[in-house]
Parts: structure tokens; sequence; C-alpha cells
């Protein structure tokens, strides 16, 4: 025991850098500082923290003696002090309430805001767009699409995806590539590789991507492609088993590929491949280092998608592949299309607020629902249920 005077009463505080996951059962704290955490099932803890959080009580309760002495409680207390993650102070050493700052986040009300007044400042919702995926195959018309492309700021990241060499006049759209300084990251097949340079290497870079079983011949004569040239590569190897996990590292090893990545493929009958290799589970949660602001963006944002749109090679526009269409790029302006995403959309702000993200203390700690959930048909891809 920490504590030896008798018939004190305290306020009790948390500290605004600790995050507070709570339900009616279970809560957990996080030290967006070092990671450290507390785990709790007691009641008499669970109302305590609940208290606290309410708005109007600032951050700080009255703790009573009476309360205090309970030994869920008190041993609570003690591991909060010892962590660094909260205090107490006797009541007779303060002149009145103590305030605490904690960060409530409030950002949705602010979006609710400009959805009920359809108020949307043009700069701002410009501002949103980080990448333009731009998706080619023989129906693309590069001028149209080209015009489009010029009502954009340049400050983005552009992907290229698709088979570019069966595009008509792909060269011009690469020569209106080649004069901008964003960014392009061409991603294709390492069947359908093209040659950039010496033409066009301004800020180009290859993100090759990789199914299995392999095509040796075309694969061979990929990578003298990329050999030849200076531009940066990124292998991405699309694996649905174990054995595709073991066939990417032998080409790895085989080839000395520097920068690759792993990426799983749903087939709709590897759903054990996805259980031991994706689902998280509450080590994998808890190692993710996380700041306060990781913690409000996750309750605000999908970062997989937000600030992103997805052009098909007949205009349609996507906020994500999976969801419905925003529009035409051909009809709509791209400030139409942002702001149908921002007011109706349902990518940007897919959030883990649905059942049983809704009801776990690690809500907020996992990653926002991926493209996996969806092809899945899960809301949630882990082994935890707190």
């Amino acid at each position: 025991m920490i504590f030896t005077k008798t018939d004190i009463d305290y306020w009790f505080s948390i500290e605004p850098y600790v995050f507070v996951g709570l339900t009616n059962k279970f809560v957990l704290l996080y030290n967006t500082l070092d990671g450290v955490t507390i785990e709790s099932d007691k009641s008499e803890v669970i109302d305590l923290l609940r208290e606290t959080l309410q708005e109007d009580n600032c951050g700080v309760v009255l703790l009573t003696n009476e309360r205090y002495k309970q030994k869920d409680v008190t041993d609570f207390i003690n591991e909060l002090r010892e962590k660094f993650m909260g205090d107490i102070i006797e009541i007779d050493l303060s002149k009145g309430k103590p305030v605490q700052l904690l960060p409530y986040f409030n950002f949705p009300n602010k979006l609710e805001i400009y959805k009920k007044h359809n108020f949307f400042p043009f700069k701002n919702v410009l501002k949103n767009i980080s990448e333009i995926a731009i998706y080619l195959d023989t129906i693309t018309n590069v001028t149209e699409l080209i015009s489009f492309l010029q009502s954009i700021q340049e400050s983005l990241t552009f992907k290229i995806i698709g088979d570019i060499g069966v595009v008509k006049n792909y060269k011009k759209l690469l020569s209106y590539f080649e004069q901008i300084t964003s960014p392009k990251i061409v991603i294709c097949s390492y069947k359908d590789v093209i040659a950039l340079q010496p033409a066009f290497e301004n800020n180009f870079s290859y993100k090759i991507s990789v199914l299995f079983p392999i095509d040796e011949q075309r694969w061979n004569h990929s990578r003298k492609l990329l050999q030849n040239q200076t531009l940066s590569v990124e292998y991405v190897f699309d694996v649905s088993s174990d054995e595709d996990c073991l066939q990417a590292e032998q080409l790895i090893d085989q080839y000395q590929i520097e920068k690759y990545r792993l990426n799983p493929l749903y087939t709709g009958k590897n759903i054990s491949f996805f259980e031991q290799n994706v689902f998280l589970n509450k080590e994998d949660i808890l190692t993710t280092s996380m700041s306060i602001k990781d913690f409000f963006i996750n309750q605000a944002i999908n970062i997989y998608d937000f600030g992103k749109i997805n052009i098909m090679p007949n205009g349609d526009a996507y906020a994500n592949l999976n969801q419905p269409v925003l529009g035409n790029i051909y009809t709509e302006s791209i400030y139409e299309l942002v702001s149908k995403e921002i007011k109706e959309g349902t990518s940007w702000f897919r959030i883990r607020n649905q059942s049983p993200c809704n009801n776990c203390v690690y809500q907020w700690l996992c990653p926002p629902p991926s493209n996996f959930e969806i092809e899945i048909g899960r809301p949630n891809l882990c082994h935890v249920n707190k």
C-alpha cells in the first residue's frame, strides 16, 4: 500500500496522454508515451473510469476514502501511479476541484455540421485528396483522362495500374506525367512490364505484382527489362497459401530482391490461411505503437481509403472499388466526386463503429476496416473478444 492515512478523500485523474478503452465488462488503459497498458475487469474500476471520462467531470472525480479502501480500486490506483498513467491527491491540498485536460475527440460533430448544411469549402475539399489511382485497358480515353487530370493539383501520388502497352496513345499519357513532379507509380504484373527509360523517368517507379504460379520465361524477360533501368522497383507477391509464401521467399533469395512485400490474397477457400497469417490477436494489437493522434485518426477516417480516388478505364470513379460508384470523370468534376464521398460515401469514413468492434476495448487500437473484411464478409478479422 502506498498510502497509509485514513479517512482522507482524494481527487482522482488520469493523464492526458493515456487512452482509455471502456466497455461494460472490461477496461484498457494505454500509455501513448511508452506503450504500457493496464487491463481490468473489476466493476469498481470500470465505474470509476466511466465517471472520470464524462466531459462534465473534466477528467477529475472525487475518490472517497471508503471507495479507495476497496481492494480492487486500491490495487488499480497503485498500478496506475507506478506506470505514470494517473494520480490521486488529497482534496485538502486543493482549493477546489482540479481540472484535467483530457483529449476529447469531437471531429464527427464538425463533419455532421458540414453534411447538415451542405457546405464544404472548395479548397478544403480538394486538399483531402492525396492519391489518384488510374486503371488502364484498351477502352481508356487518354485525351479525356488527361483533361480531367489537369484539373487536379499536382501535389498527389499517381498510381498507373494495368497493362500500359495495350492503351492507345499510352506514350501521350506518360508524356503528360513526365511533365509533372508528382510521384508516379506504375503498377502492373511482371508479365506486362514496359521499359520507361530513357524517355520517361521523372519520378517514376515500379510496383510489380506477382501471382503464382509464375511463367518463368516472362519472369526472366521482365527481370532483364527492369535491370536495365535505374528506377525504383518493389515486388508485391500475391500469396494465398503457405506454399505461395515459400515460393516468394525462394524468388526473393534467388534474385536478391531487396524491396518487396507479401500481399495476402483471399480466394474464398483459404480462410484458415487468413486466420493464421492475417487475423490479429491481442499481442499483435498491443505491440503496435500508438499516439493520441493515431487514436483520433482511427475514430475519424479510414487510413486505407481516405483521400484516394480510383478511376476505371470507362471513367467511373470510386473511393473504394468495393463500394458504390461516385460518378464519372467525363461528366463530373473532381470537386463533385470528392464532395459526394464526404457527404454520402461509405469509404473514407468507414471506421470500426459497428458490432462487434464497437463493444471491444481494442476498438481504436486496431487498424481500420480493410478490403479483406469486405471480401471475407466479416466486420472484424481478429481472435479477440473484449
